[in-house]
């Protein structure tokens, strides 16, 4: 999780700092009007969804069943 979340910030503050101090690169058309701006800030909510998903997964199959083995645990020993 910590490598991800660690991703997730360098990915954005890269995209704000381009969007703040390289005008030039953010205004090169990819597409039509389409430029790398656009592009790039509908990657952020591409990798955001990603970047869920990912941990979703992670949590399902990792997670979830340790967090089930404890709580079980804690109910037969009845502490609350």
């Amino acid at each position: 999780v910590f490598p991800m979340a660690v991703f997730f910030l360098v990915w954005y503050f890269a995209y704000v700092l381009l969007a703040d101090y390289f005008h030039d690169f953010m205004s090169i058309k990819v597409l039509g009007n389409i430029n790398m701006g656009i592009v790039l800030g509908l990657l952020q909510f591409v990798s955001t969804f990603a970047i869920t998903a990912a941990y979703v997964s992670f949590s399902n199959k990792k997670l979830d069943p340790k967090a089930t083995k404890i709580r079980e645990r804690l109910e037969r020993e009845g502490v609350n």
